[in-house]
Formats: C-alpha cells, sequence, structure tokens
C-alpha cells in the first residue's frame, strides 16, 4: 500500500493531482466523453499538466545555472572519481599481468635459456635439431634444455650459471697458472672449477669420444699414443716436423658450436655446449679490496680443460684428411699428435718435398690454422730423427744423451737428495722424473724397466704422494647405481627370477 501511495505522489509531483484524477477515472471508466473528441474540462487538465512540466524542467534549469560553480564542482568531482576508479582497475590489471609474466618467466627459466650474455644470445631461439643426425653418431638425443639438464643430473640453473658469458665478473670457472715448456718460455693452463669441469666430462663422455676421428690422428685417443704416432716414420729418409702456433687459442667458440652443430644438435645446445667447452682470455683486477674478472671478446678452446684435445681432434678431421691425401699422393707418412704434424719419406719420393711443403702450407692456412715459423724441422739422411721425442732412426727408442744424463740425476739424487737438482725446467722434480723413467717405459720397456724401479725408489724414500685423479661425478653415478642394482640381484629370492 505503501509503494502505491509513493507512485500516486511522484505523478502528482510531476504533473497535477488534477490530470492524476483524470488518468485514474479514464482508467476505470468513469470518465464519460463523446468519443475521439475531449470536453473542454479534460484538454485544460492536459494543458496544465504539461505546463506544469515545463515549468518543472524549467525551474530545475534555473536552479543548475544559478550555482553552476556547483555543478562544475559537482561534475569535476565525479569525473575525478570515475578517473580514481579507472586508474585503481588498470593499476591492478597491470600488476596482474605482471605477476603473471613473472610467473611465466620463473617458469620458463626454470626450463629454458633464452639469454647468455651479449654475443652469444643469438641462436638460443632456434630449438630445431636434426634427430637423423643425432642417431647416426650414436648420440645422445637431446632437443630441450630440459632434457640436457636431466642427462647432466644437474639443474638448468646450473647449466646458464656455466655456460653464462660474463665480460665482468666477481667469479671465474677455471684456476689459471703457467708452466714451464720444454722448449722455453711458459705455457698458459687453465683448469676448470670442479662444477665445471664435471660438466665438460659429460660432454666428453657422451658426445666426444663417440665421433670417429681421423687414423692418422694420435694425440689423446684411446690405444694411441706418441709410440702409435711415431712408428710409422721409422727408418725413414727424410722427417719433416712441424708445430702450429697457438693451437688451442685459434680454435675459437664460433667453430666449436660449428661442430656441435653438425653432429644435429639445435642451435640453442650447440651455443650452450660451446660456451660450456670454450673460455675467454681473462684478467684479474683488484678494486677497492674487491676482486674482479675482466674477459676478453673472443672465447676460444683453454688448455686444460678435458674437452679441449678431443674438439680439436674432431676441427682438424678435415685437415688431417687433406694432409693424409696429400701424403699418399706425394708417397709420404703423415701423422698428427696435438700440434706437432709430422711427414716422413724414403727413396724416390724425397725428391716430392718441396712440393709436400708449398701444398702443406697452402691447406694449413685455408684451414685456418698457423705453423709456427721458427719451428719446422726437414730431417735428413744421417740426422738423428725424432717424432713427438722418440728416436726413430732404426727402431723407436729415447734419445741416448738425454737418456744418459737422466740416469746421471738419478745417482746424484740417490747419493745427495733432493736439493739443488732439476729436470727440464719442472717446478716438481719427483712429478716430473716420475713421468720421464714412464715415458722411457712406454718407448722402451727393455730399458725403462730399471729406470721405473730407481725412480719408485726415490719416491717411496722421499714420500711422494701421488695425485689421484677423481672420476666425473656422472660416471660416479652410474657405478653407483650398477653397484645397487648387483647387491639387489643378489638378495632378490630365488623364486622370483621365474
Amino acid at each position: 500500500m505503501a509503494d502505491i501511495r509513493q507512485q500516486l505522489y511522484d505523478r502528482i509531483k510531476a504533473s497535477t493531482k488534477e490530470s492524476v484524477i483524470l488518468e485514474e477515472m479514464k482508467r476505470l471508466g468513469f470518465w464519460k466523453k463523446e468519443a475521439g473528441v475531449p470536453s473542454l474540462p479534460e484538454q485544460l487538465i492536459l494543458k496544465e499538466a504539461d505546463l506544469i512540466k515545463e515549468l518543472n524542467t524549467l525551474l530545475e534549469q534555473q536552479r543548475k545555472y544559478q550555482n553552476k560553480e556547483q555543478a562544475l564542482k559537482e561534475m569535476r568531482k565525479a569525473r575525478l572519481e570515475q578517473s580514481r576508479a579507472k586508474r585503481e582497475e588498470n593499476k591492478k590489471l597491470r600488476q596482474q599481468k605482471k605477476e603473471e609474466k613473472a610467473a611465466r618467466w620463473k617458469t620458463q627459466k626454470e626450463r629454458d635459456i633464452l639469454y647468455l650474455g651479449d654475443d652469444v644470445s643469438k641462436g638460443l631461439t632456434n630449438k630445431e635439431s636434426d634427430t637423423d643426425k643425432i642417431s647416426k653418431h650414436s648420440l645422445p638425443l637431446i632437443a630441450t634444455v630440459e632434457e640436457l639438464a636431466k642427462a647432466m643430473n644437474t639443474s638448468v640453473g646450473t647449466i646458464r650459471y656455466l655456460a653464462y658469458n660474463r665480460i665482468v665478473s666477481k667469479t671465474t670457472h677455471y684456476k689459471r697458472f703457467f708452466i714451464p715448456k720444454k722448449t722455453g718460455g711458459q705455457r698458459l693452463i687453465s683448469t676448470p672449477m670442479p662444477k665445471l669441469k664435471q660438466a665438460q666430462y659429460w660432454v666428453l663422455e657422451n658426445i666426444l669420444n663417440k665421433i670417429a676421428v681421423q687414423d692418422s690422428a694420435h694425440g689423446f685417443i684411446k690405444k694411441r699414443s706418441i709410440v702409435s704416432n711415431a712408428l710409422p716414420h721409422v727408418k725413414a729418409e727424410v722427417v719433416v716436423n712441424i708445430d702450429m702456433k697457438d693451437f688451442f687459442p685459434t680454435i675459437t667458440y664460433p667453430r666449436v658450436k660449428g661442430v656441435f652443430q653438425s653432429f644435429g644438435y639445435s642451435e640453442q645446445i650447440a651455443t650452450i655446449l660451446a660456451l660450456i667447452c670454450t673460455e675467454a682470455e681473462c684478467d684479474q683486477i683488484e678494486l677497492d679490496g674487491e676482486i674482479y674478472y675482466a674477459a676478453g671478446m673472443e672465447r676460444f678452446l683453454p688448455q686444460g680443460a678435458p674437452t679441449s684435445p678431443a674438439l680439436t681432434n674432431i676441427i682438424c678431421r678435415k685437415l688431417d684428411a687433406r694432409l693424409k691425401g696429400l701424403a699418399t699422393k706425394l708417397n709420404f707418412q703423415y701423422t698428427r699428435y696435438a700440434d706437432d704434424l709430422t711427414f716422413s719419406a724414403s727413396g724416390e719420393a724425397t725428391a716430392n718435398l718441396k712440393t709436400l711443403m708449398g701444398f702443406m702450407k697452402k691447406i694449413i692456412r685455408e684451414e685456418k690454422l698457423f705453423i709456427h715459423p721458427d719451428k719446422v724441422r726437414v730431417l735428413r739422411k744421417g740426422a738423428r730423427k725424432e717424432v713427438t721425442g722418440i728416436v726413430v732412426n732404426d727402431r723407436p727408442t729415447v734419445n741416448a744423451k738425454k737418456l744418459d744424463r737422466f740416469r746421471a740425476l738419478l745417482f746424484q739424487i740417490e747419493r745427495d737428495g733432493l736439493e739443488g737438482k732439476h729436470w727440464e725446467n719442472s717446478p716438481n722434480l719427483l712429478a716430473s722424473i716420475k713421468g720421464f723413467a714412464n715415458f722411457v717405459a712406454m718407448v722402451d720397456p727393455q730399458k725403462g724397466k730399471p729406470l721405473t724401479e730407481r725412480v719408485n725408489a726415490i719416491l717411496v724414500k722421499h714420500q711422494f704422494k701421488h695425485e689421484i685423479k677423481r672420476k666425473p661425478k656422472a660416471v660416479l653415478l652410474k657405478e653407483e647405481e650398477l653397484k645397487r642394482q648387483q647387491e639387489a640381484k643378489k638378495n632378490k629370492p630365488w623364486w622370483k627370477f621365474w
């Protein structure tokens, strides 16, 4: 009832009391009139109602114009409130999008790698691999960074940390030191830290060691050695020894990346593996009591990483094939041990020496390697011919004069002790004599056996501690798993075998 009363009140307020009564009487059928022609009183009532509505509208407009400033203030206030509400809504929307983006990026970082520093991240978005090539080489099928981390038994974050190309950093993945060269000067050795070394050993054992290399290569390959490298040149009339200059630094990051891509791996995976296997020249700088490591612009193979020798053998496959073909055509023998190239020939073939030298230099230059100008030796008939430290005139043996000096050194150590003694510029006398004795035993077992016995006695007397080469973590985990399986098999009840 109250609602009906309010509705009537509103209608009367909007027009007039008489017009409302008129409308209701018409609705209820109490208003008698001629059809289609309104009576005069009715016209007056309707006209009055229209005038009242028009008057109310004008009065409302008048009130608004009379307080224009208040109207503007209320309008601005309404717009401001709308604007604030819109800003707050947009702010919440942006925050929501930001949080969603951060969550997506966090998830992506845990599963993928899209940036590893300037100049090396371009190909990280290319994830297309050639599974046929990978299978052809019997390599592990790795299509994503997640799969690589799982295969290495590590996390994506660790791989990112190890592969990141830092220009300036407070940390370094390598210990760097110099060792003296036999021919004088110093050689920079970069030994990887444990985490990086573990990753490099995985790459070596699961990828690089499965790639076949040329028969001419003898360095750092199972069942091949400096002895197998020297054997083809025994009794040759002419022996040519050539050393390559800056061999490891010449093998740069783009070439290493290309090697992994040639196996069928995507550019993303090849980039990561190449970064793990290379480093840039690094300077140590102290600033405000902090140590910083500033890296050079170009990455290359470090001498000291377990992957470097295998990579050089793979990269030099084309070089070895071309030089082997040249040598065969000219009736020469050819072998390579790391950066030492050796050619040899006898009889009429020695007349082709000049032709061999010309084409050989051209091939090495085309393969983007460099010959050391001071280390090209042509040993002719009558001279003592050595190949990687082994004399090959009649049979593989050790330099007699050097052997006499070594025997004399052992005698002096046995008589007077270690003080004041040295061997081949090595800072560690015991390690150096142990190494040379083993070298002699490998080349000439008959001469080497008594020497190793004497050296072992010296090592025991002076309490020489043998360095234990630790196995990579991946190998240890495999051995532990195999051991557990064997133990489980032993303890398995007999009826479960059926």
